[in-house]
């Protein structure tokens, strides 16, 4: 039975078909993972990461390539043990076990929930809080993140003082439903950009000329540092994508590693805080974008991260010096969050960990052994704690069809 299991598992890998989006055909198990986490944990979450890939290209799509979301389907996520689990509606689970999904509920590396919201309605309920807060620019209660929190099939909303009547309030004014949970939050921000120096190049020379530099390598635009993003090409221009907020939105050039570095670029496409995006596409003038992250290729992937995936993020923080890399995993997929004076950012993804300053639009992926499926550029954190555990980026996907970019 054992080999059979594996046989299967192995097949699945291969077979792993791209609706349009490159995949990584073969899954290997992580030595990253394994190192931080331990090797039962390991093994189980390459196994789910099988499962959980199989059942994402057998999602429904319509004819522009978005999900359509089964009746049905209540959302899925990876728990603390590794495993996959997959929610389905109680009351569908007949339409489920005959649906688009029927083999991958009878895998064993999948366990089945029973739930009483659907994804759908989920989603429909967020869109609830964003049309009050567009409603109510001066938001009197206060409210400074959403999202849906999977594992237990609800809405929650934070609010940044809650109380009996701040939660009556919200019943009356928002929205009264069993699938919303309100509870007390820390007000989010971008990460401010702020000015360090930076003592050491990541870059490869040749002739005392740049020849390419890597993804979460220090640039400065303007006086602000960041952090690159990954590789893009935006009709024939090469270049990458990295955040933008906090700057003004005409061209600038694009420096390497020091205020007063070599200008490798300039920022030609920005869009800073529009729905889920918050990003622009740098135009690189000689040097070159790697196209790896410390040797792992980079692959595009419209798979949105799943709560309790696991990724890294590789920037450069403020000391400026050099690149840094962390293991990070998936709170929540669709993040949104008022930033006062109007301002919502919508489908962000949530993480643990942190983020310092200058490590905004840092290069955020999925380790899949020697590959890697670029998910987005860091933008933001939880303003009540530098290493607070509320650190959120803006998805790949989402940032390449508002600035019309492409990936290599």
């Amino acid at each position: 039975m054992k080999t059979l299991r594996i046989l299967f598992l192995t097949v699945v890998s291969i077979a792993l078909c791209t609706f349009g989006t490159l995949y990584a055909r073969e899954h290997k198990l992580d030595e990253h993972i394994a190192a931080e986490f331990g090797m039962e944990f390991a093994q189980s979450y390459l196994e789910a990461s099988l499962a959980h890939d199989e059942m994402w290209v057998l999602f429904p799509r319509s004819g522009e390539g978005e999900l359509i979301y089964p009746e049905y389907y209540g959302g899925h996520f990876f728990c603390e043990n590794g495993k996959f689990n997959l929610k389905i509606v109680c009351s569908l689970m007949a339409e489920a076990d005959s649906g688009v999904f029927a083999e991958v509920i009878k895998m064993d590396s999948v366990e089945v929930r029973l739930v009483d919201f659907s994804h759908k309605e989920l989603i429909a309920t967020l869109d609830v809080v964003c049309r009050y807060i567009a409603n109510n620019p001066e938001n009197k209660l206060k409210i400074v993140a959403w999202g849906i929190d999977t594992p237990s099939n609800m809405v929650v909303v934070q609010v940044q003082e809650y109380s009996e009547d701040v939660a009556s309030a919200f019943r009356h004014d928002v929205i009264d439903s069993p699938m919303v949970k309100l509870e007390k939050g820390n007000a989010v921000g971008t990460l401010i950009p702020r000015m360090y120096m930076c003592l050491e190049m990541n870059v490869t020379a040749d002739s005392g000329e740049i020849t390419h530099f890597k993804p979460g390598a220090r640039i400065y635009i303007g006086e602000s540092g960041f952090s690159t993003g990954y590789p893009a090409k935006r009709g024939q221009q090469n270049g990458f994508v990295t955040a933008l907020h906090g700057l003004p939105l005409e061209e600038l050039g694009v420096r390497l590693n020091k205020l007063k570095g070599p200008i490798v670029g300039d920022v030609t496409e920005p869009i800073r805080f529009q729905g889920s995006v918050d990003g622009a596409f740098i135009s690189l003038s000689q040097p070159v974008l790697d196209q790896t992250v410390d040797n792992r290729r980079l692959l595009r992937s419209d798979m949105r991260p799943a709560h309790g995936m696991i990724l890294t993020t590789v920037s450069t923080p403020p000391d400026g010096v050099t690149r840094t890399q962390r293991n990070i995993m998936v709170t929540n997929s669709h993040f949104r969050a008022d930033f006062g004076g109007g301002l919502v950012l919508a489908d962000m993804i949530q993480t643990n960990g942190y983020a310092l300053y200058g490590e905004s639009g840092g290069i955020v992926f999925r380790p899949i052994g020697d590959d890697a499926q670029v998910k987005g550029v860091i933008v933001g954190s939880d303003l009540d704690s530098v290493k607070g555990d509320n650190m959120f980026f803006a998805w790949s996907e989402d940032i390449n069809r508002a600035i019309n970019v492409t990936q290599p």
